[in-house]
């Protein structure tokens, strides 16, 4: 019997002194993968990127500017601004924090250790522009202390001044870092193929978005964001656009929708109205059954309810939008910008020459509520977001808050001016949402955040 244990402690001694790894490489599944290429971890950025831009916070921005119109289910909700802590919850966990913010995150830590400024500048473009979009949505929010891990499981909210700066400096570190990259070709970019210089101009564009988001707080941002719309697109072609596919695994979620929940959205009268007279009015909508309709199955004249209508992150017609409001401010001619931007438009949604033409030389002055009136119009499909930021800073166009608008969320009955914290950080983050709605001066619908005030 004592040999036996003899042989058995001296097995032991022999595997422990062969043994170089540690308990932890005895757990690691050699058929999963520890790290992926940076050509794969950027397509997955673009995509889901793309589809926040027409998940649930965009087709609510749509309803509240009165573009949309509720017909069935949560849509009847949002029509009277019963906007409760679920209505954002999964766009924040799945679509933002945990969805692209985290991706981007993991690909320019990778993208720097491997000394590869292409991708490290796309990734601080991807996190920047969704960073302030949420926070234009929300006002302060986890920054700092967000994607931390364990280090910090109940993350601070930032404020929304802060994320401005915040992605601001993020963009101009993103064109550092793409001017000093080459070309990537096959690099997984389906975008723009892996040309840095567009991504420069998509940089600069998304500067002059953010730039004109804070403008109220700083009036000097104008000039800035006539500077960043200089070296961004100078047509429609440059368009930062995301090309979605007709099969219903990667189709644009505004079409997706249509299909899925069939007769729950359509276009609100209201907007109709604006639209008289505009050749781009059977482009936005159709009436089938009595009914106006922004998704027609098989009716492929509507532009922007295709299974593959582009997602654009920025595109020329909103810069030459920004440009003209911001040449308006400082008293400079915005004429030429305005027809620009009213052109492009015309031209993505294949209006015909003449009545393209037409329109545009019938625009008349190109001042403030001109111009912004013009862009409601234009970013129909694509751009809700930015449609409600241009109202929240300018009050164009002037719109009439539902007659039936629900006192809970919003006890003033004004048109939205944030969407509420959502349940998932009210339940598990209360101390820093309590703090951050001190800080605001309230966390309601009605309560107008720092950079439109």
């Amino acid at each position: 019997m004592k040999i036996f244990n003899y042989i058995f402690i001296v097995c032991l001694a022999i595997g422990a002194l062969s043994c170089t790894g540690t308990l932890e490489d005895v757990n690691t599944d050699p058929s999963r993968l520890s790290s992926v290429d940076l050509r794969l971890l950027l397509p997955e950025v673009e995509a889901q990127a793309a589809n926040n831009m027409g998940f649930n916070p965009a087709r609510v921005a749509g309803i509240i500017m009165q573009q949309y119109n509720g017909l069935d289910a949560q849509q009847l909700d949002y029509n009277k601004y019963i906007l409760g802590e679920d209505a954002m919850n999964n766009y924040w966990r799945t679509g933002l924090y945990s969805g692209v913010l985290k991706s981007a995150q993991v690909l320019e830590s990778q993208a720097t250790a491997e000394a590869n400024p292409f991708y490290s500048g796309v990734a601080k473009i991807y996190f920047a522009s969704q960073l302030a979009d949420a926070a234009s949505m929300f006002g302060d929010i986890p920054n700092t202390e967000a994607l931390k891990g364990l280090e910090f499981v109940k993350p601070r909210y930032d404020s929304q001044e802060s994320i401005y700066a915040a992605a601001l400096t993020m963009l101009d570190n993103a064109i550092s870092d793409l001017s000093a990259s080459g070309d990537v070709s096959g690099g997984g970019d389906i975008i723009y193929g892996g040309s840095a210089s567009s991504w420069v101009k998509a940089a600069n564009g998304l500067k002059a978005r953010y730039l004109m988001h804070t403008v109220k707080r700083n009036a000097g941002n104008a000039a800035l964001a006539i500077a960043a719309a200089d070296a961004s697109f100078a047509s429609n072609a440059e368009n930062a656009s995301f090309p979605f596919e007709t099969a219903q695994t990667g189709n644009n979620p505004l079409a997706a929708f249509g299909q899925e929940r069939p007769n729950t959205l359509g276009i609100n009268p209201n907007f109709v109205t604006m639209l008289e007279g505009d050749p781009r009015a059977s482009k936005y909508y159709v009436e089938v059954e009595g009914v106006l309709q922004y998704f027609d199955l098989g009716n492929s004249n509507l532009v922007w309810a295709q299974d593959d209508s582009p997602m654009p992150l920025i595109s020329y017609t909103e810069v030459m939008f920004i440009k003209a409001e911001a040449q308006s401010m400082t008293g400079a001619d915005a004429t030429a910008s305005l027809a620009a931007a009213v052109q492009s438009s015309m031209d993505l949604n294949g209006i015909a020459a003449d009545d393209a033409t037409a329109y545009v030389s019938a625009l008349g002055s190109a001042d403030i509520q001109t111009i912004i009136e013009e862009a409601y119009k234009a970013y129909f499909g694509f751009n809700f977001l930015q449609t409600w930021t241009n109202y929240r800073r300018t009050g164009f166009p002037a719109l009439t808050p539902s007659a039936d608008a629900s006192p809970s969320f919003n006890p003033s009955g004004v048109v939205p001016q944030r969407y509420l914290y959502v349940e998932s950080e009210t339940q598990t983050n209360s101390d820093n949402v309590a703090a951050a709605s001190a800080n605001q001066g309230g966390s309601l619908l009605d309560n107008t955040l720092w950079a439109f005030q």
